[in-house]
């Protein structure tokens, strides 16, 4: 769950499995309360693009913490947004290391009701 402060909850993250090393699925959802919404259309609330970067990078952090490294995220890349997401939307974070990669850029797809909401790839730097 990421946190801005002690008594603000942001979204939250509920890590599915870790399918294998090189691949991650988790469930992710922004409340009603979620201070992503202020001001992000009032009456019509979305939730902004880069809170759906902030659960899927937090998916890659945690995915890698598991398997003993800790990251720093150097780009994200070739983000597409599909479908707007309201609060409690619960959606399915899927993150992949491609067998023909780098092994330092982990695709994602962001899916709400079995559709894709938002795809992209985040590279990443191991730090000591």
């Amino acid at each position: 769950m990421l946190q801005m402060n002690m008594d603000e909850t942001w979204h939250n993250i509920s890590h599915e499995s870790d399918t294998s090393r090189d691949e991650a699925l988790a469930k992710a959802c922004a409340e009603t309360g979620s201070p992503w919404f202020s001001g992000h259309f009032p009456n019509d609330p979305i939730l902004p693009g880069i809170a759906i970067l902030s659960m899927v990078t937090g998916v890659i952090k945690h995915h890698e913490s598991e398997n003993g490294n800790k990251v720093r995220i150097s780009a994200i890349k070739r983000v597409r947004f599909r479908l707007p997401v309201k609060p409690d939307d619960m959606l399915t974070i899927s993150v992949y290391l491609p067998p023909q990669g780098d092994g330092r850029s982990y695709h994602f797809k962001v899916t709400l009701h079995d559709q894709t909401a938002c795809t992209g790839i985040v590279s990443f730097e191991l730090l000591p």
